[in-house]
């Protein structure tokens, strides 16, 4: 039975002259786990919010949605029907403390105390919040706003949950719990569920059906090795996870493995051919660039130190990627560097000089820092307003290299927009190009791959490695451990206030369960095996000798 359909559906934005989306039919069986992806403003989120009526975005509509058989817009009862995770968890938050956020929409839908009582204990008790209750808002990371998020929708037991890119701001554990609880509504429950993400590594392994979007339109629908299989040897090929994509290199013949398990089967049958090379990298090398010494730090007297003996040690063109659980102080760390918070104690280096010491404009022209919500960064009402802003201020001139950036990160089009109506992904990348007009030598980015599609990631990683290869210095924190173990020359892990660990990507990802690649997890049984990326398996592979 079908749940959703959508029959020549087109939707135009006020003062677009494109459609946001175009001729799209889909329809979704009821109890399906669905996922949506494709390249940043293709029309996913637009999509989404046009399944919910409350949230419907201004503009013009036309074509048929049919929720339940009946028509979206006459249907008055589906408001609590579906529900609806944002992209972005700070356009969700409502109340001032945890508490008050799970209760308020089940005080907006009229039930009893005792009804309210009894819904958020079993919700408190199946995410493991109880210390969060009497948390304020404010005060949480990114992942646990989306998870209280996630709590307070499904409050209202919805019977459909649409969720968009809700793992961006979680880390590889809780982003894995994430998917677990979703995987778990969608089979114990029954609940139709249609993500849209960019994370495809381990969503793809629990959808019954992946659509795949390009300009509002529908280009691939259907069971995930199928459409994996079609999207093979097109343009549109990175979006392909890295298990598939060795299968496709080596050999592409038989069934399409998704997960490790399928990947393992698969390579035993296939790699008997072959010899397992591993061939680590050179250690780090360190030149005191920018150092953290003994550091403490804490938002209020009244609370835990958010950092306490840290130290860090970041060398001159060195591509450091930060890791680390939500609210483990990778934000903190990184506000920092950048000049806007104090240490409580401890000392801050800038090529050895004390961070104290150095003129604030010296300090601001050197060190380029990109917000975890890029939202924050603009001031104007459109793209070009603020690049314009910032030549002025910095008293730059060539707009040819402006253009190039922006033609890199491709953003040309979006010069006229308003900021607060790009996609996640193209506001990430407005505030990176907004950044880089300047020429930092130092560049701290908060998660700048997130809301990022994997053919968008490909180009921020051309300019990345092209500006490391220049000298300068890049401290990323990030959740993406696929793109970190790529790119990094070396990588850290937060924990508990510090870093506990660091080495170069192949010796720090080894072992590890979570915090590892799916290549890593599909070598990591092999003997001295430290493979990590797609590349190093198939330089690596070389035939046994009889």
């Amino acid at each position: 039975m079908a749940v959703i359909e959508c029959n020549e559906v087109n939707f135009t934005y006020p003062d677009s002259s494109e459609p946001a989306i175009r001729n799209l039919s889909l329809t979704i069986e009821k109890g399906q786990f669905v996922v949506l992806f494709g390249a940043s403003g293709s029309g996913k989120s637009t999509l989404l919010r046009l399944l919910k009526k409350e949230i419907q975005p201004h503009g013009t509509l036309s074509g048929d949605i049919l929720i339940k058989g009946s028509s979206i817009q006459e249907n008055k009862g589906l408001s609590t029907e579906i529900g609806f995770v944002f992209q972005d968890p700070e356009n969700q938050v409502v109340a001032d403390d945890v508490l008050h956020e799970l209760v308020f929409g089940l005080e907006n839908s009229g039930l009893s105390t005792n009804e309210i009582r009894s819904r958020v204990a079993e919700i408190v008790h199946f995410f493991g919040a109880e210390s969060l209750l009497h948390r304020k808002t404010h005060e949480l990371s990114g992942g646990k706003k989306q998870q209280i998020n996630l709590a307070s929708v499904l409050l209202l037991q919805p019977d459909i949950l649409l969720l968009d890119e809700p793992t961006a701001q979680l880390d590889p554990v809780s982003s894995r719990e994430f998917l677990d609880m979703l995987k778990r509504l969608n089979e114990e429950f029954g609940m139709t569920i249609i993500i849209a993400e960019h994370r495809l590594e381990e969503v793809f392994t629990l959808a019954d059906q992946i659509v795949m979007m390009e300009k509002g339109e529908v280009l691939f629908d259907g069971e995930p090795q199928r459409v994996v299989r079609q999207i093979w040897n097109t343009p549109n090929q990175p979006f392909i996870p890295s298990i598939p994509t060795l299968f496709f290199n080596v050999d592409g013949k038989g069934n399409v493995p998704l997960t490790v398990k399928e990947g393992r089967n698969w390579a035993e049958r296939q790699l008997f051919h072959f010899n397992i090379i591993s061939k680590p990298k050179a250690s780090i090398r360190r030149n005191d660039w920018i150092q953290a010494k003994n550091v403490y730090f804490r938002y209020d007297r009244k609370n835990d130190f958010i950092l306490k003996e840290l130290n860090l040690s970041l060398g001159k063109g060195e591509f450091y990627a930060l890791l680390g659980g939500n609210g483990s102080g990778k934000t903190t760390l990184l506000k920092m560097l950048a000049g806007l918070l104090k240490p409580e104690s401890g000392k801050l280096l800038y090529n050895q000089k004390p961070y104290k010491s150095l003129k604030k404009g010296v300090h601001r022209k050197s060190v380029g820092y990109l917000p975890q919500n890029p939202k924050l960064f603009f001031l104007q009402d459109t793209v070009e307003k603020e690049i314009q802003a910032i030549m002025k201020q910095w008293g730059l001139t060539d707009y040819v290299v402006v253009d190039q950036l922006l033609s890199q990160l491709g953003i040309s089009h979006l010069l006229k927009s308003h900021p607060y109506d790009l996609s996640g992904g193209e506001v990430q990348k407005a505030a990176l190009a907004c950044i880089l007009i300047r020429k930092p030598e130092i560049l701290l980015l908060d998660e700048p791959t997130k809301g990022l599609d994997p053919l968008s990631k490909e180009n921020l990683a051309s300019i990345l490695n092209k500006l490391n290869e220049d000298g300068v210095t890049i401290l990323m924190s990030t959740h993406d451990v696929e793109f970190a173990a790529q790119h990094a020359t070396s990588c850290g892990m937060m924990f508990h206030g510090g870093i506990t660990s660091e080495d170069v990507p192949e010796k720090f990802f080894k072992g590890n369960f979570f915090y590892s690649t799916m290549i890593q997890r599909l070598f990591r049984h092999l003997p001295d095996s430290s493979m990590i990326t797609v590349e190093e398996v198939l330089r690596s592979c070389e035939p046994v000798k009889s």
